[in-house]
Parts: structure tokens; C-alpha cells; sequence
């Protein structure tokens, strides 16, 4: 009845199974092996059930149940996960910290018994019934035979009869069953060994996850039960497992003993009937942080936070346990916390409560006894600071720790002076602490002490490592390509560091300029105009980005799957940010071994940049940043720290030393005091002679804000050219004198040549073109509030503000020609009045012949005509076809070759006195500008483009 009731459960479980499903569970195929060949053959054929290989051999190897054993596997499963259709993945550390210890142990994806049919029997096992043993006779007589233990405890012996084996052990048995088969059959003996085990039935209770009667081997223990019943649920105690035998309980099995410890002593074997209770966890605890094995714990009551320090495997060594938090429900059940210090042993011994949180926080990343050397070292990196230790200990080798570029006369260390992290400079010259170790310049040096050196002027070397770091940060950042053009076509750290400087300036002027408001009303007035004529043109590339790109950048696709759009915009996204990546880099460059091991390929203006700014945050009451200033003639003007003990001298080795040209017998210092009415700050201009600084004759100590200015030797440059080109008889660069006339050089050069186009000559000035720069800024800008303006009205019929900023843009792009008029013949002919004074990097132009007038702009056909001197300005621009439709006739203008400018309808010259079309001249017939639009400043733009084309055309004809 038993065994039909067995068969007709297994039957309703495959039943209940899915069609898809043809891997029982464990306690089922426990159960299916217990079944008879033919019943086991049946049920496999009607649910698709594959047998494993040999088990449908003898029928009394089929009869006897097969042992269960765990079998290992790997942590990453080599399965496909039904629910999600791939490889399970590994848990993160979070994920393993928010899940009960232990309970890994029981996932049928990770362990798994197998069924095995020769298990090794131990020496304290006793037969019983259903048991097998097989005997083997050897002597006059061989055969073998299976003897099976009777309910009575007996095994039946061929030719000698019933021997009693229950409770023996299985060499106890042997030697019974020997010495009656040699009593029994004169010359034969016997051997015997262990079959197939019993069967027993033992039942799994509490809280399991799967909790029933199994039938299992004899050899099952009380982790193979378990696992049989599919572990423990989520409130099931690991701690608390008890085996109870007859209604009372023989033993208790605590899972940690085995898990963390190894020991498997309460594991004891199960016996038919027992019972395998999980009672209930009561109460938990969980450990974050820098611990091993972060992970929630079951503790029993009385154990301590020593004890969960030890579950957990310890703190790991970059824990801080001395400030330790722990988390506990108070008396009122809220949430507390206490600070502990876990170096006291009787803080380790608190006992633990249901529910507690102890939070292990890491140590600082900061080296408490340390010495950081950085800048133009071999070597940069941290140091052992000992007591005692110098400069000279950690530099001791011009060839063999610095490198050749090394500026030998400054360098600083820099140190803490108060809890806070404020910090002083001390200023010394390197080489007399490597030549002179007892000198004063080998500083003698303290933990947390910053040793930098700088190359020689603004140097660097090994750039492209540094270039390549920065690079490797914006394309992981912003998962670009590598190969980005704006990336890699330029020193990157040159232009992140100028734009991280632009950006900071900008800053810094946008809080000036709110706290300079006076009011709301102001703002509101100011901006709409401010915003429209400064972001127009870069909207819709804006809008572009976020709309196309953005969204796929978020996504984290990679570079082969964006669209084109989606590329730019993570481009222009790492083109914004390239400052703040710099200023990352920049903060981390005397505390993060990679970039510090990189700051040899900084500059001097470079690496000074983290600690100036240093200084200026550690500013505190109105006080003035430790920081004084050089301008002039040194090699590398700028903000340097103010040292302590610092002087003029000092201030100009920071400085990298002076120029050739500076001038030693003046220079000024510029000082901030306090007005004699104590009412604010002025000025105070001190001359300083610098020949008696060098020779110590003099020192003048420096305050903060100081600022020097060297200045250059009268008349330094000597180097002061003009550039003769075209048509004069010995062209080419000539040095000039100051004062120097143009006629004078012209002479110089020997005249001018037969074919020279003296109304055609074109005299370029670099003052001139930047002054030109400056007034086409201010047109542009100009325009762009006139254009917000109009914006604003919406006129029908106007140009759409899009097309008007675009040709602003392009009339910024327009490249000044810095072109002087000259009246050449006057000057010639030896006018004082009409001679120029040169200056270096001008240009003087002389043209050959031009017998031909230039027609441009709105007519037909723009072209150039041979010079007739009996036709008429109306006739000329007949011969390039007449005006177009668009043509302002109003405004028809005439650039003269010498580059003044005629209108027609009037008799005199904005520059000379003359009247009539000459040879060389240019009619611009300008757009009409209300045809369009009614901004009338469109004529200027035109103007200067056919001015400064006409210029430029002359200059490269030549």
C-alpha cells in the first residue's frame, strides 16, 4: 500500500509539472528512484523524463535506493537562466552586503546533489533492515550472493541459514558471516561488502522552504535534508536546526559551524522517523562598510559586535574602526545611533539587539607621515618622512633626480600650519640645498611637507603623456571615439588649462557684475538684449543637441551605434566640459599618484595654478591672499606666492630670472596701504633698484598683493623693420631708427621704379589693423543689439535674425588690413606735411601701373575697364551692365587707389582735394539695405568688405 501510495503521489506531481519542464527537483527524482524499473520506465516515457545513463540496470541494483550527495559548482553558473534567458550575473558588493549570510548555500543554481550509487559506508554504520550485503565465496567453492536484511535483523546464508546482523557494523557483520561460512563448509572462505543501502523515511518541518517526508539513503545527514527540502525559507533559522528522535531532540545543528568554521560535528547521520525541525531566526544584524564579508548575520542572543567581527571575517585594512557607527531601535523604537571606537575591548564586547546596522567607515586616503615631491623630478610621488629628514634625502643627484630643464634657483616647499589645512610657502634655491647640505637652503622637512620643482621658464617636457591622460579622461567620460580630431590635433592640456583660466574669469565677472546690479529692473532690461545677441547663433545648435543627441548619449551607446548628430553632440558635451575635467585633474594632480606622477609635464604657470588657488580659498576676515604679482621684463610673468621671508630677489626667481632687455637700475613696486583717513586702499609706488637687490646692497621685504613691474632698457630694440615690397628699386626689410620718415627709407631703398603706381600705393600698420579689429568687435556688437532689438518688434518683411547673425559673422571673420592713406607724390616731392613716421612691422606696398577702374558689387556684371578719361561715372557703370534691382544708387561710393574714399554726388574728398574718376579707382554700388531690412548699418558692413578686398587684392597680385 506503501508503495502504491509513493507511486500515485510521483504520478500527481510529474502531472502538475509543465509540458517545458523535464528537470524534477531533487526530492522528486529522490522519490523516483525508489520506484520499480518498470513503474520508474513508465512514467519517464508519459512525461518526457530522460533517465540518467545505467539506471535501468539489475533490478536489484534498481530496487535499492542511491545515495545524494552536494555537488559543487562555480559561482558563475554555466546555465541559462530560465527567467531572464542568460547567464545569471554575479551579485555586486552592495547586493551581497543586503542579503542574509548563508543563504547561497541552498540555491539549486550553485549546489545540487547527484545521485550516486557507491557511496563509501562509514565504520559506525549499523545494518538494518533492507540492507544489502554482497558475500563472495572463494576456496573449493566460488560464487557470490546478495543477502538483504530481514525485518527480524537476520541475513539468510545459502547452505547454513539465518545469521542476525541488525545493529552490527559492516566489518562487525563481515566477521560474523566469515567465521560461519568457514564453521559451516570446511575450505571455503568468505569476503563480504556493502550493497545497496536501506531506505529511511525521515520528515523536514518548521521553516523550510519545502517542508515534507522524504525517503532517502541511510547515510543522509542533516545539511542533506536540507537541501532536499530546498534549504531554509526567508525567516528560517541557519542557527538553530534540531534533530528530534522519538519526541525528543538528539541534537542541534548550527550552519555557521560549518560555514564559518569548518566544523561538521553536529551534522550527525538521521535515522528512520527522525525529524529535522528549522525554527524560526529571531534575530539579525548587518555589517557595512570595510568589512570582508559585508552581509546581514543571524546572531543568538548574548554575542557580541567581537563575535559579528568575526563572522564577518574582520574589518578589512583600510578600515577606520575607531570611529565606527552603530544603528539601533531605542527604547521608543526609533532609529539611534551610537559612535564607537572598536579599539576598546569593551566596546567589542557590547551585545548585539534584533535589528542593528554597524557601519564600518574607511580611513582617510591621506598619508599621515608623508612627503610628497612633485614638478621636474625623475621621480615624483610620495615619500617616508623620518625624523630628521631634508631636502637633500630625497634630491640628492642634479643627473640622476632631476630632469635637464630643472630651474636650479626656485623652488618651494609647501606646509600645513594649523588643523584647518592652511598652508605657508617656503621658497630655496635647489642647488645650494644639493651643493650645500648644511646650508640653510636644505630645508629641513616635516610630515605632509610638499616639495615642488619647476622646469626653467615656463618648460615642460613628456607632454604627450599628459595629453594622452586627459584625452583617455574625456573619452571615457563622454564614451568618444579616441581618435577625435579636436582631441588630438593640439596640446590639450595647453587649451583645457586656458579654458578652465576663460571659464574662472567668466565666473568671476558674472558675480561682480550681480553684485554690481542695482536693481531687478536693470537685469530685466539688460538681459533679454545680452541673451539674444550673445546666443542666437548657437540656439539651434543647442536645441539640435539636446533634442538628437542628448538622448542617445544618455543612453551610454556606443560610438558605432550614434548617429552622426548624436556623435557631435557627445562631442560638443566633452568640448564644455573640458574645464571642469582640467580642474578635476587640477585639484588631484599633489594627492592622486596618477596625475602625480605625471606633473613633470606641467608648466611652471601650470603647477602653481592648485596652490594659488590654495592660498585664495584659505583667505579668511578681509585678509589678503598670500600671492604677489611680476609683470615686465621676466620670463614668466604672473601670481606667484608670497614665500615667507620673501624679497624682491625671490619674488624674480619665481619669476624664472629677467630678460636680456630688463632694465637694472629701475624697476617699480606697486603697494596696496591704507589711505591716511583710514577710508580705504591706495597705491604706493616704490622704486626699486634692482642692480643693488642682486648685490645685496638693498632688500625690500614683500607684502601681500605686491606687484613688481620690470621694466625694459630705453631703446632695447634694435630689431625694429619695415617691409619694402613692388616697385622700388632695392625691395626688402630694412631696419629703421626711431623717428625714422618713410621718405627716408624710401630713399634708403634706392626710389622708387618707373612702373611704380604712386596713386596705387598701399602703407599697412599693425597699431592700425588692431585698432580696425577693435572697431569691427564694436560694430558686431552693435548690430547684435540692433538685430534683438528688431527681433523684438517682429517687422514683417525683415531678415529673419538667424541670416543677420550669420553675416555678423562672417564680417567678424573679415581680417583687417590696418591700411594708413598716403598722399606718396607729396611725400615724394618733399612735403614734411604729408611724410609718415615709421614703425616696426610696417609695410610699405608700391604697385605697378594700374591703367583700368574696377566696377563691384550690385551691378551686372562686376568687372574692370581700361581708364578713359572722357568717360563719365554714370558710363562706367553702363559698361559693367547698369545696376540691379537691389542696388542702393544713393550710396555708390569710390575707393580711390590710394584707399580714400569719394561720393560721387559730392565735389570734395573725405582725404585729398581732387575730383574725377583716375586710374586704379573702384565704384562699389552697395545692396540696399531697406530692400530687405530696414537696418541701415548694412552699409557699413559692405564698405568694409569691398575695402579691405580691394586692399588684399593689391597686396597679393603682387
Amino acid at each position: 500500500m506503501l508503495k502504491l501510495f509513493k507511486t500515485c503521489v510521483l504520478v500527481a506531481l510529474f502531472a502538475a509539472l509543465p509540458v517545458s519542464a523535464v528537470t524534477p527537483s531533487p526530492a522528486m527524482l529522490a522519490q523516483f528512484q525508489n520506484l520499480s524499473p518498470a513503474e520508474q520506465q513508465r512514467l519517464a516515457k508519459q512525461y518526457g523524463i530522460d533517465l540518467p545513463a545505467g539506471s535501468m540496470g539489475a533490478s536489484a541494483q534498481q530496487a535499492q535506493p542511491q545515495v545524494l550527495v552536494p555537488q559543487q559548482q562555480s559561482p558563475i553558473i554555466e546555465t541559462i537562466d530560465p527567467q531572464f534567458g542568460q547567464y545569471p550575473k554575479e551579485l555586486t558588493e552592495e547586493e551581497k552586503a543586503n542579503q542574509r549570510f548563508g543563504m547561497t548555500m541552498f540555491n539549486s543554481q550553485i549546489s545540487t546533489f547527484a545521485p550516486v550509487d557507491n557511496a563509501p559506508v562509514p565504520e559506525n554504520y549499523r545494518l538494518g533492515p533492507d540492507d544489502i550485503l554482497l558475500l563472495q565465496l572463494f576456496g573449493k567453492q566460488n560464487s557470490s550472493e546478495e543477502l538483504i536484511v530481514g525485518r527480524d535483523g537476520s541475513v539468510n546464508l545459502p547452505e547454513i541459514g539465518p545469521v542476525n546482523v541488525s545493529g552490527l557494523s559492516v566489518s562487525q557483520a563481515s566477521d560474523v558471516i566469515a567465521n560461519k561460512v568457514r564453521e559451516a563448509m570446511i575450505g571455503v572462505d568468505a569476503a563480504i561488502t556493502m550493497g545497496k543501502l536501506r531506505t529511511i523515511n525521515i520528515f523536514v518541518a518548521g521553516e523550510a522552504k519545502t517542508p515534507g517526508m522524504f525517503a532517502v539513503s541511510a547515510l543522509t545527514t542533516v545539511t542533506q535534508s536540507l537541501y532536499l527540502a530546498g534549504g531554509v525559507s526567508d525567516i528560517g533559522s541557519l542557527r538553530d536546526i534540531q534533530v528530534k528522535r522519538g519526541g525528543t531532540t538528539v541534537g542541534r545543528f548550527d550552519l555557521y559551524d560549518l560555514l564559518l568554521r569548518g566544523d561538521s560535528s553536529g551534522d550527525i547521520q538521521l535515522q528512520h522517523g527522525d525529524v529535522v525541525f528549522v525554527a524560526p531566526m529571531k534575530a539579525t544584524v548587518q555589517v557595512t562598510g570595510e568589512i570582508k564579508r559585508a552581509a546581514i548575520y543571524e546572531v543568538k542572543s548574548g554575542e557580541t559586535i567581537d563575535a559579528l567581527l568575526s563572522m564577518a571575517g574582520g574589518t578589512k585594512a583600510g578600515a577606520y574602526p575607531q570611529s565606527v557607527v552603530l544603528e539601533r531601535y531605542n527604547s521608543n523604537n526609533l532609529r539611534d545611533l551610537l559612535n564607537l571606537d572598536l579599539t576598546n575591548a569593551v566596546n567589542r564586547q557590547m551585545a548585539l539587539r534584533d535589528g542593528d546596522l554597524l557601519r564600518i567607515a574607511e580611513t582617510s586616503p591621506r598619508i599621515e607621515n608623508v612627503v610628497t615631491v612633485a614638478g621636474a623630478v625623475v621621480r615624483p610621488g610620495f615619500y617616508a618622512w623620518q625624523q630628521g629628514i631634508r631636502i637633500s634625502d630625497l634630491i640628492k643627484s642634479f643627473w640622476s633626480d632631476l630632469h635637464m630643464t630643472a630651474d636650479l634657483d626656485y623652488a618651494l616647499v609647501v606646509r600645513e600650519i594649523n588643523n584647518a589645512g592652511d598652508v605657508k610657502v617656503l621658497q630655496f634655491s635647489l642647488a645650494d640645498a644639493i651643493n650645500q647640505p648644511s646650508g640653510e637652503a636644505n630645508l629641513s622637512l616635516k610630515p605632509r611637507d610638499l616639495v615642488m620643482v619647476f622646469h626653467h621658464a615656463d618648460q615642460h617636457i613628456q607632454r604627450d603623456k599628459l595629453n594622452e591622460y586627459l584625452r583617455k579622461q574625456i573619452t571615457d567620460r563622454y564614451k568618444l571615439m579616441p581618435d577625435m580630431r579636436w582631441t588630438a590635433s593640439e596640446d590639450l592640456t595647453a587649451k583645457a588649462f586656458k579654458d578652465m583660466l576663460d571659464a574662472d574669469k567668466k565666473r568671476q565677472a558674472e558675480l561682480t557684475g550681480q553684485r554690481q546690479a542695482t536693481s531687478i529692473g536693470d537685469q530685466q532690461l539688460v538681459q533679454p538684449v545680452k541673451d539674444l545677441s550673445s546666443t542666437t547663433l548657437t540656439a539651434n545648435r543647442r536645441n539640435n543637441r539636446d533634442s538628437a543627441g542628448q538622448n542617445q548619449a544618455a543612453n551610454e551607446l556606443q560610438p558605432g551605434q550614434m548617429t552622426n548628430q548624436a556623435m557631435n553632440a557627445v562631442e560638443d558635451l566633452g568640448k564644455d566640459a573640458l574645464p571642469a575635467i582640467m580642474q578635476d585633474m587640477m585639484s588631484r594632480v599633489f594627492r592622486d599618484k596618477e596625475v602625480l606622477a605625471l606633473s613633470a609635464s606641467f608648466s611652471r604657470t601650470e603647477l602653481l595654478h592648485p596652490l594659488l588657488q590654495k592660498l585664495k580659498a584659505q583667505v579668511r576676515r578681509g585678509a589678503d591672499p598670500m600671492i604677489a604679482s611680476v609683470s615686465g621684463e621676466v620670463k614668466v610673468p604672473g601670481d606667484y606666492p608670497r614665500a615667507e621671508n620673501a624679497d624682491v630677489a625671490s619674488l624674480i626667481a619665481a619669476a624664472g630670472g629677467l630678460t636680456q632687455s630688463a632694465y637694472l637700475n629701475r624697476a617699480e613696486l606697486t603697494r596696496a596701504v591704507l589711505a591716511s583717513d583710514k577710508n580705504g586702499i591706495e597705491a604706493q609706488n616704490i622704486a626699486v633698484n634692482l642692480s643693488q637687490v642682486f648685490a645685496g646692497e638693498t632688500s625690500l621685504a614683500l607684502q601681500d598683493r605686491d606687484r613688481l613691474n620690470v621694466f625694459p632698457v630705453p631703446d632695447w630694440n634694435i630689431e625694429r623693420t619695415i617691409e619694402l615690397r613692388g616697385e622700388v628699386r632695392f625691395p626688402g626689410r630694412y631696419t629703421i631708427q626711431r623717428g625714422e620718415m618713410l621718405s627716408s627709407v624710401i630713399q634708403r631703398a634706392g626710389g622708387l621704379n618707373r612702373n611704380a603706381f604712386m596713386q596705387g600705393a598701399i602703407y599697412t600698420r599693425e597699431d592700425i589693423k588692431e585698432r580696425e579689429r577693435i572697431q569691427i568687435k564694436k560694430l558686431a556688437d552693435q548690430l547684435r543689439a540692433d538685430i534683438a532689438t528688431k527681433s523684438l518688434s517682429q517687422v514683417e518683411g525683415a531678415t529673419p535674425a538667424q541670416d543677420a547673425l550669420l553675416m555678423i559673422d562672417q564680417l567678424e571673420k573679415q581680417q583687417p588690413v590696418g591700411r594708413l592713406v598716403l598722399d606718396l607724390p607729396s611725400i615724394l616731392a618733399g612735403m614734411p606735411d604729408y611724410d609718415v613716421q615709421v614703425q616696426d612691422g610696417d609695410l610699405f606696398y608700391v604697385p605697378r601701373n594700374d591703367n583700368t577702374v574696377s566696377i563691384v558689387g550690385e551691378v551686372q556684371h562686376a568687372s574692370s575697364h581700361r581708364y578713359q578719361k572722357d568717360l563719365s561715372f554714370d558710363e562706367y557703370l553702363k559698361l559693367a551692365g547698369g545696376t540691379r534691382k537691389r542696388a542702393d544708387e544713393e550710396r555708390i561710393y569710390i575707393i580711390k587707389a590710394d584707399g580714400s574714399v569719394m561720393l560721387p554726388e559730392s565735389n570734395g574728398w573725405f582725404v585729398v582735394a581732387q575730383t574725377g574718376l583716375e586710374p586704379g579707382d573702384t565704384i562699389v554700388v552697395p545692396v540696399d539695405t531697406e530692400y530687405r531690412d530696414s537696418l541701415s548699418l548694412w552699409t557699413q558692413i559692405t564698405q568694409i568688405f569691398y575695402q579691405s578686398g580691394v586692399a588684399l587684392a593689391a597686396l597679393n597680385s603682387f
